[in-house]
């Protein structure tokens, strides 16, 4: 009897401390107002505060099924949350359709705006796929940088990306239910759009200066935007391309009313929207 409670016991503690172990290493890893001077590979969760940096010279591999948490903090009292992760260096976020990458608020009841974005800044050969980024200000944030954002999931943001002076490829991703799809001041950018499903935002498009046919807006589906498909910034003076894309519609009045640009008033650009396509592209969206 003595003999089979000392095994009991023994099995209990053994239990405890499986639990214990278990219990520790499931205990998110915590950045608080980060500058990350050295290559990093994050899994499990990760929970960052405030503005945190990834050094120019620097590489953050960031591993499929990662959950990246941004608890609520508003030091500048504007009702944005300050959780950010800006990329000086590189960064290689390459989740799986099984096993995405989630980029998320840490507040029980998530809303919009309660973090400000991932931006990659001065990066070059960065790669974003397979991510999800949900209840931010903006996403992703892209500027001067190369780099390609594929199979990515934008939903319930304030934008879903913005970008200026990038040259990258952006393409099969999902923008749904966001106040602004894309904003862009292009400045030159050579960025190429297209296969992307974009479904029930605000404003899909939203030029906002210094826009023009740089960019390569095409093989797009375009749907069920709840003000306007494409609405041209007041500092948006060149045209832009959008011909072959899918707006849901094959009636060309219909696609113009969804449209502000100098239809609507003369001192914007043309949003260029002939030839659309007459049905929907079967290969848009995340693969």
């Amino acid at each position: 009897m003595k003999s089979a409670a000392a095994a009991f016991i023994m099995l209990a503690l053994f239990a405890g401390q499986a639990c214990l172990q278990e219990s520790a290493e499931a205990a998110p890893t915590v950045y608080n107002k980060a500058y990350i001077q050295h290559d990093e590979t994050w899994s499990g969760e990760i929970r960052l505060i405030g503005q945190n940096v990834v050094k120019r010279g620097c590489t953050l591999t960031i591993l499929p099924g990662t959950i990246i948490k941004f608890p609520w903090i508003d030091e500048d009292k504007n009702n944005i949350g300050d959780g950010e992760l800006t990329i000086e260096g590189r960064i290689i976020a390459k989740g799986t359709k099984d096993k995405p990458i989630v980029f998320t608020s840490a507040q029980p009841k998530p809303k919009m705006k309660d973090w400000t974005f991932v931006q990659i800044a001065m990066s070059r050969n960065s790669i974003v796929e397979y991510c999800k980024f949900e209840y931010a200000f903006t996403g992703l944030q892209v500027h001067y940088s190369t780099g390609t954002i594929k199979d990515n999931l934008f939903k319930n943001n304030f934008e879903g990306m913005r970008f200026s002076t990038t040259d990258v490829l952006i393409e099969h991703n999902d923008f749904i239910d966001n106040d602004f799809g894309i904003r862009c001041e292009a400045l030159g950018s050579r960025t190429t759009i297209r296969n992307n499903l974009f479904r029930g935002n605000g404003q899909t498009f939203f030029p906002v200066r210094n826009t023009w046919n740089t960019v390569k807006i095409y093989d797009n589906n375009i749907l069920d935007s709840r003000e306007y498909a494409v609405n041209f910034g007041l500092s948006q003076k060149q045209d832009i391309d959008f011909t072959n894309n899918w707006w849901g519609t094959a009636d060309a009045s219909a696609i113009e009313a969804l449209i502000y640009d100098k239809s609507k008033d003369d001192t914007l650009g043309k949003a260029d929207f002939i030839p659309f396509l007459k049905e929907p592209v079967k290969d848009c969206g995340i693969e």
